[in-house]
């Protein structure tokens, strides 16, 4: 009890004498910041406060907001970059189930870390380094290899022609709105998924009415 409030006082991720900064829950609390107010919304004070620990170290650590905002994006996506390069170069004999679990890991990985898409809300609408920062570290490298499924698909005759936007906006907003939007799913009369063997129905559900519409139905 006593290390629990020993921890307290000395704030999220202040480390004790001769330790080092834990910045995992660091870059967590500023994602949620950002994700709330935005970039520009966001004070350096602000996350300071809020990560509870010093302008001092917070400079000494990030060196600004903006050098935490891509640190903290980078948290977030770079462990699941792997888990969507595995879905798209996955070696199911079956190119249509391979497209259907890429879609399903695409939305549990939104119910996880809801924050990053409504930071990708807050930045898309706007020209930034940012923006760019994210398309080209994380979605433009794995483009490739989701493109080539859906061409194999669509010369097989399995699926409609669809644009690579179409299918990521579909995915990454329809699919995953609920958990970016919880607010407006509970004024809807809708509850958000729970347990994960609610979150794993959702995401099955989205991935079968996406596949459903686009999938050729033999003559």
């Amino acid at each position: 009890m006593a290390q629990q409030e020993s921890a307290a006082a000395r704030g999220r991720g202040r480390p004790r004498a001769g330790e080092e900064l834990d910045t995992g829950p660091l870059l967590m609390a500023a994602l949620d910041a950002f994700a709330e107010t935005g970039y520009d919304g966001t004070s350096v004070r602000a996350l300071s406060r809020r990560l509870g620990i010093s302008h001092a170290l917070f400079t000494a650590r990030f060196g600004s907001k903006e050098q935490l905002w891509y640190a903290a994006m980078e948290h977030a996506l770079a462990p699941a970059e792997q888990v969507w390069k595995e879905a798209a170069e996955s070696p199911e004999s079956d190119d249509l189930e391979t497209l259907r679990q890429g879609i399903i890991r695409q939305v549990l990985f939104a119910a996880a870390h809801p924050q990053v898409a409504r930071i990708m809300n807050h930045e898309g609408a706007v020209d930034s380094p940012r923006i760019r920062f994210v398309v080209d570290r994380f979605i433009n490298p794995l483009r490739p290899g989701v493109e080539r499924l859906l061409d194999r698909l669509v010369a097989a005759g399995r699926i409609r022609p669809l644009p690579y936007a179409t299918l990521h906006y579909l995915v990454t907003n329809g699919g995953c709105g609920q958990f970016t939007l919880p607010v407006k799913t509970r004024l809807l009369g809708a509850d958000l998924p729970a347990t994960p063997a609610e979150l794993r129905e959702h995401a099955e559900t989205v991935a079968d009415i996406l596949l459903t519409g686009i999938t050729v139905k033999p003559e």
